[in-house]
C-alpha cells in the first residue's frame, strides 16, 4: 500500500502542485463570475488559434535549435531537428528542463557524447532565457514597465548583469573552464556565435510573447501591446519552473496578476476571476494542441534514432 502510494505520488505531484496553486487563487475569488468567465469566452476561436500557435511554434523553436547546434558545431539536419522538438513538446507538458533534456538525449545517441550534449542542451536554454531577459529589459527601459513592479524590475538588472559577466567569462575562455567536455560547447560557440545564436532565437521568443498577446485580446482582453512585450517574457518564465507541468499553476498566477486591470468585472476579484478563467482554458487547448503536435511527430523523430524503435531489444 505504501509502494503505491509512493508511486502516484511520483507520477501525479506535479499535476497536484499546478491543481493546488490555481486551487488557493480560487479560493478569494467570486465562483460565479469565475463559472460566467469560463462559459461565454469565445472557445472555438481561441482553441483554433492555440493550434495554430503550436504549429508555428514548432517551426520557429525548430529554426533557433538548428542555428544554435550550428553555432556549437554539432550541425544535425533541419528536418531531423524539427521532428525531435515536434516530439519532445509532449516532455515539455512535463516541465521546460525534462522537454530540453530529451533533445540532449537526441543528440547524445546520434553522436556527440553524453557531457558535450548536456553543455549543448546548457546553451540552447540558455539563448532562450538570455533573449527573454534581454527582450524584457529592453521593453522596461523603453517603456517605462507597463506594469510597475520593482522587484521584477531588480530582477532584470540582475540577470541582465550576470548575463554580461557570463560573456565576459566565455571571451577570455579560461582554460580550467573551456577545456571541461560539459561546458565546452559554450567556449566553441564564442561570443561570434552567442550571438548568431540569440538573433536565431528572437523571432521565436517574440511569436510566445506574441501568440499570448494575441490569445488575450482573443478572449476580450483589450492588452496593449506594449505591455504584453515587457510582462508576458516574465510569465514565460513562470511556465519554465520545474514545478508544475508546462507551468500549470505558475502561469496561472502570473497572468492573474499582471493581467487583472485588463478583464472587465465591477471589482478587482471579479476581473482576476475573469483572467484566471482565461488562463486556464488556454492552458488546456495548448496542452490539446502540443499533444496533437507532438503525436504527429514522434513517427520522423523515432526515425532519426531519438527515440527507440518498437522492435528494438
Amino acid at each position: 500500500m505504501t509502494q503505491r502510494l509512493l508511486t502516484f505520488l511520483r507520477r501525479w505531484w506535479p499535476w497536484m502542485v499546478g491543481v493546488a496553486i490555481i486551487a488557493i487563487i480560487a479560493a478569494r475569488l467570486p465562483v460565479a463570475a469565475f463559472r460566467d468567465a469560463m462559459s461565454h469566452g469565445p472557445h472555438h476561436w481561441l482553441a483554433g488559434l492555440d493550434l495554430i500557435v503550436a504549429v508555428v511554434l514548432l517551426g520557429t523553436d525548430s529554426v533557433a535549435t538548428w542555428i544554435g547546434l550550428v553555432a556549437v558545431r554539432m550541425r544535425r539536419p533541419f528536418a531531423d531537428v524539427a521532428a525531435v522538438r515536434g516530439a519532445t513538446f509532449l516532455l515539455f507538458l512535463v516541465n521546460y528542463a525534462l522537454g530540453q533534456g530529451g533533445f540532449g538525449y537526441y543528440l547524445h545517441r546520434t553522436g556527440t557524447p553524453a557531457q558535450r550534449a548536456l553543455g549543448a542542451t546548457l546553451f540552447l536554454i540558455g539563448t532562450n532565457l538570455a533573449v527573454l531577459l534581454l527582450l524584457t529589459s529592453g521593453a522596461w527601459a523603453v517603456d517605462g514597465g507597463g506594469v510597475p513592479n520593482d522587484a521584477l524590475w531588480w530582477t532584470l538588472t540582475v540577470g541582465s548583469a550576470g548575463f554580461g559577466a557570463y560573456l565576459i567569462v566565455v571571451a577570455i575562455a579560461p582554460r580550467f573552464l573551456a577545456r571541461r567536455d560539459w561546458l565546452a560547447p559554450l567556449f566553441d560557440a564564442g561570443l561570434g556565435g552567442h550571438a548568431v545564436a540569440l538573433l536565431g532565437r528572437t523571432p521565436h521568443v517574440l511569436m510566445i510573447v506574441g501568440s499570448h498577446w494575441l490569445a488575450m485580446r482573443v478572449w476580450g482582453f483589450e492588452v496593449p501591446a506594449s505591455a504584453a512585450l515587457t510582462v508576458v517574457p516574465a510569465i514565460a518564465l513562470a511556465a519554465a519552473l520545474p514545478i508544475s507541468p508546462g507551468g500549470l499553476g505558475t502561469t496561472q498566477a502570473a497572468t492573474v496578476f499582471f493581467f487583472s486591470s485588463y478583464a472587465v468585472g465591477a471589482t478587482e476579484d471579479e476581473r482576476a476571476a475573469a483572467v484566471l478563467a482565461f488562463s486556464v482554458v488556454h492552458f488546456v487547448y495548448s496542452v490539446i494542441a502540443a499533444v496533437l503536435v507532438g503525436l504527429v511527430c514522434i513517427p520522423f523523430a523515432r526515425r532519426t534514432g531519438a527515440i527507440p524503435s518498437r522492435t528494438a531489444t
